[in-house]
């Protein structure tokens, strides 16, 4: 039997949406199945991604056109594919595979990994969500008949938290996690506290800043991947934006990494790709203690509960000690060999795409651990 061609249809190659495009594109490509990534918006691969194997599958839309004539190479790209996998419920990846899949009967499957429609419709307060209406009155009906469009196909999801919004199967984000994780950082009793991703307002870098100010005249330093602020301190170092490689690396050598979420927007059902680095490599981390953190970490971090910049604080000093660093850094490499590495998430993901097709799929390569689909749920 020849292997699966699946067309993955990414909303946008130029943002980090991508990153959830390229943990499915490593799902396919570890069952030995043919990719394509597809899409009508972006006219550059999201530089963190650039220069990789997954740029090589993605096949941008040519520049200066319309909309219209993009979907119709895109279709025309799709034509005898196996499988239409959606990523987001958005206009530009999931209508685009609807309107696809009825005209050529190719499969459809839907992917979740955010609360995209969620956050700009029923998430917002109500005025808010009048003005979207007002200001964007297409987009916004048409980001509602995609949820409820969710309901007819099959859906992975990344997290338990839309897994109970959408159903479906649980697909977590994943990573190729090493055998062994390497060695601890060298902060010693003063660690180099990082943040790795797109600091944005819900991610709580400022409180982060307030709560390792003190901190820093003992020693300990904070650096985060974004531009120095005017109010930059001198134990803080801001990196600017990296490659794929580059974050992988600040991750691997980092003593802590620190996820500080608000309880706001994106982090009530966001699952941080870092997170999942961080514990891959078997880094300790500091986290909110938000349903989809808790999840993930289990109890191989430190969770404090969202904005408590003393909780925070207190939380980074306990973090002194090497010793519990290196524990807390080893439960996380087990934990994520478990829930989030390609032999651990390939049969579930591979499972549903059998799903969508209505015929048998691929097995797993040989040796592939047999891992149900709610693996790591909460209960």
């Amino acid at each position: 039997m020849s292997a699966r061609r699946v067309v993955l249809l990414t909303p946008n190659f130029e943002n980090n949406s991508l990153g959830r495009t390229y943990c499915l594109w490593l799902l396919a490509r570890h069952l030995g199945w043919r990719t394509e990534v597809l899409g009508v918006r972006g006219e550059r691969v999201w530089s963190p991604l650039q220069g990789t194997a997954f740029a090589d599958d993605c096949v941008l839309p040519d520049p200066g056109t319309s909309e219209a004539l993009r979907e119709r190479a895109v279709a025309e790209r799709a034509h005898g594919a196996d499988l239409l996998l959606a990523v987001k419920s958005l206009p530009t990846s999931f209508g685009v595979g609807l309107r696809l899949a009825e005209r050529s009967g190719t499969p459809l499957l839907l992917d979740v990994d955010d609360p995209d429609v969620e956050v700009r419709t029923t998430w917002q307060p109500p005025v808010d969500r009048l003005k979207a209406l007002v200001r964007h009155p297409r987009r916004y009906r048409d980001l509602l008949r995609l949820r409820r469009a969710a309901a007819d196909v099959p859906v992975m999801v990344s997290n338990p938290v839309l897994q109970e919004m959408y159903g479906g199967v649980l697909v977590p984000h994943v990573r190729d996690v090493p055998d062994q994780p390497p060695p601890p950082g060298a902060g010693g009793p003063r660690p180099v506290v990082r943040f790795v991703g797109s600091p944005r307002g819900h991610k709580g870098v400022e409180q982060l800043r307030e709560a390792i100010a003190p901190l820093g005249t003992e020693g300990y330093r904070l650096e985060v991947t974004g531009t120095a602020p005017a109010d930059a301190a001198a134990w803080e170092s801001w990196l600017g934006t990296t490659t794929l490689a580059e974050g992988a690396s600040l991750v691997a050598t980092a003593d802590v990494i620190a996820l500080p979420s608000l309880a706001r927007s994106w982090s009530g059902a966001q699952l941080p790709v870092k997170l999942v680095d961080a514990m891959a490599v078997g880094r300790p981390v500091v986290a909110s203690d938000l349903p989809v953190l808790r999840w993930a970490v289990g109890d191989t971090g430190v969770l404090v509960p969202p904005a408590d910049v003393v909780a925070l604080r207190g939380a980074l000093r306990d973090l002194a000690d090497p010793d519990l660093r290196a524990e807390l850094g080893r439960a996380a490499h087990l934990r994520a060999q478990q829930l989030f590495s390609l032999p651990a998430v390939a049969p579930a993901f591979a499972e549903q795409v059998q799903r969508a097709l209505g015929s048998s799929a691929p097995p797993p390569p040989p040796g592939t651990p047999p891992t149900p689909a709610s693996a790591g749920a909460p209960s």
